[in-house]
């Protein structure tokens, strides 16, 4: 029996129509990834299965028993007073259990005879119950799970009110999995969370036995966690077999297709009508007129529903070849407590040249912004300095959009930066999305996706050679995000990036700066890459099995190698000689002095090109090798 049913739902708020009809159901275990462009009805879907939004018509049932759980994406302070004790109570039953084992304890020490006799009957009771809901192991269950989210021992000992945002996310998502329901409802789960945290949860949500309405922007989260995905488009919704990737080629396939059918009919269509407009009043008016009664009463095939996306064009004005130079930084940030340095972070060397991709990845509060506002300027090291190349150009996108004036309208806000015409500024919102009166909305008004949408138009507005981008896919749709990693791809100028998203690090990256454990590390390709080498890393080295006497070896299989032979061994060897390489390199490029003569520096920037790309494709060797 399914989990839960959808049967004609629609939700309405004032005179919009959200959701239309929409009818689906998800069986236990399913995992059903929900997609669609802000403003959609995704948030208003999960809403009306928890209860907090009333439909308008339609019903939703939930089967017999089914406890759900559910994660908004507004979310409150819990009453406890320590994040641990919030996260115990997030289940009542075990803690009421625990409570009442603990009465029945203090009880039978005071008791005798008969009455002692009935109240160790009642603690074996409560304590089966107890255990068959693993009431023993919870404690480190929750300390696992908090963890997992990335809150640390301390973090735990905070009340939830002195936690930021982003905590006080990932602490309701440790109450959520700590329910053990049989439904989760997740709108945006990754939300605040760094890799590592997203990679723990990806793995938590594989081996959970509950069904799952997830809702996320995060294409790979998508496509590591569901089975199936419901497109909602213009108040309906579309049900699509397998996860994100599957999803993506059958929706391609299903529009082609859908547009043929219509291009067809409207053929049709107009063959038609231009035979009625000519015989209608001649020989052949009959087969006229019974053809327009046919014309009638044709069911017409509708063509697939228009993508409402942004249109992004990034330019970039010339650079110098050297953008940043620098023999090493070593920074430092205040504790939050204001007891000392919070964290330190040490970069060695390096040099960035004009058209590189350099993605900076690492856990949350591990340094990452304050590394760009040091390129930028903003932060002073504790030593060393950055150089910044001639004739460079730079526009800083911040995650928090705090370079914008909530107080001042769409329009003043890039009147003011770019002092251009009012009427040419509102054809320019068009390509964002900002229709009609949108340019006059305040900022503080504008929803996170608006906002984003508006420090992107000035990105578009500005020529800047250097973009240092802090978490641009932050509150874009999948749309959106799409749109920007193409205009970044086609961008001919250099660019500085922070992010957690997988899809889009591997779009646009060429190089990563991975930060952790106070240190930066310089890896070549995208996150894809630095994936492969620590698996490579991580896998153990089997010794060969010692031949038994007198026994004969037994023949691999023609053209299949087993893991440990030759073939591996060999490509793990091109593999080491070719990273030395890139390795020696990069080295030379990070050296200022190479700066002096301009043909070494291209001769060695193709060179690294070419190296990396045989590199590539080693390592796609390797996997298929080892995995065979």
């Amino acid at each position: 029996m399914p989990l839960l049913r959808v049967d004609r739902l629609s939700v309405t708020f004032g005179a919009t129509e959200v959701l239309g009809d929409l009818t689906f159901q998800v069986e236990p275990r399913q995992r059903l990834g929900i997609v669609g462009a802000n403003g959609s009805g995704k948030s208003s879907l999960l809403k009306a299965i928890s209860g907090d939004v009333t439909p308008t018509a339609g019903s939703l049932t939930l089967g017999p028993r089914t406890r759900t759980a559910y994660l908004a994406q507004e979310l409150e302070a819990g009453p406890h007073e320590s994040v641990y004790a919030d996260a115990l109570h997030s289940r009542p039953d075990i803690i009421g259990l625990r409570g009442r084992l603990e009465g029945l304890e203090a009880a039978m020490a005071q008791a005798s005879g008969p009455e002692q006799a009935i109240l160790v009957e009642d603690y074996g009771e409560v304590q089966h119950e107890y255990e068959r809901l693993d009431g023993y192991a919870f404690d480190n269950r929750v300390a696992e799970v908090l963890h997992g989210v990335g809150l640390t021992e301390s973090d735990q000992a905070l009340p939830p009110s002195a936690l930021s945002g982003g905590q006080r996310r990932r602490l309701a998502l440790a109450r959520l999995l700590l329910q053990d329901a049989d439904l989760l409802l997740l709108d945006e789960p990754t939300n605040h969370l760094d890799l590592e945290a997203i990679e723990w949860l990806e793995d938590f949500l594989r081996l959970s036995r509950a069904g799952m309405l997830i809702v996320s922007h995060d294409r790979r989260f998508l496509e590591h966690t569901a089975d199936d995905i419901l497109e909602l488009q213009a108040g309906s919704g579309e049900w699509y077999p397998g996860n994100y990737r599957q999803y993506l080629r059958l929706r391609r396939e299903r529009r082609a297709v859908r547009q043929k059918e219509y291009d067809a009919q409207q053929e049709y269509i107009a063959r038609t009508e231009e035979f009625i407009r000519r015989y209608k009043a001649g020989q052949r008016a009959r087969e006229a007129r019974g053809r327009q009664t046919k014309l009638d009463r044709l069911a017409r095939v509708e063509p697939p529903a228009d993508d409402q996306q942004i249109r992004i064009r990034l330019r970039a004005s010339s650079t110098s070849e050297l953008i940043f130079q620098s023999d090493g930084l070593r920074l430092s940030y205040p504790s939050p407590s204001g007891d000392g340095v919070g964290w330190e972070l040490s970069m060695p060397a390096f040099t960035v040249s004009a058209g590189e991709r350099v993605a900076i990845v690492g856990p949350n509060g591990s340094g990452k912004t304050s590394l760009l506002k040091a390129l930028l300027g903003e932060l002073r090291p504790l030593s060393g300095r950055v150089k910044l190349g001639p004739r460079v150009t730079v526009r800083y996108y911040d995650q928090h959009l705090a370079d914008l004036d909530p107080a001042k309208t769409v329009l003043t806000e890039l009147q003011d930066a770019f002092g251009l015409p009012e009427e040419t500024l509102r054809t320019f919102l068009g390509r964002l999305l900002f229709s009609g009166d949108d340019a006059f909305k305040t900022i503080r008004s504008l929803s996170g996706g608006e906002k984003s949408r508006v420090a992107l138009a000035k990105l578009m507005l500005d020529d800047a050679g250097l973009l240092l981008l802090d978490e641009p896919t932050n509150h874009l749709d999948i749309p959106a995000q799409e749109m920007l990693e193409e205009a970044l791809q086609d961008f001919e100028g250099t660019i500085l990036f922070v992010s957690h998203d997988r899809y889009f690090i591997d779009a646009i990256a060429t190089r990563l700066w991975v930060v952790g454990d106070g240190a930066v590390t310089m890896q070549l390709g995208n996150y894809t890459d630095l994936e492969r080498r620590r698996q490579r890393a991580a896998r153990p080295v089997i010794a060969p099995e010692p031949r038994s006497p007198g026994r004969a070896s037994i023949p691999a299989k023609p053209g299949r190698e087993v893991k440990g032979t030759p073939l591996v061994e060999g490509v793990e060897d091109r593999i080491d000689e070719l990273e030395a390489e890139v390795r020696r390199i990069e080295e030379q490029l990070a050296d200022h002095q190479t700066y002096d003569d301009p043909a070494r520096v291209t001769e060695l920037a193709q060179a690294h090109e070419d190296s990396s790309r045989r590199l590539r494709a080693l390592y796609q060797e390797w996997e298929q090798a080892a995995g065979g």
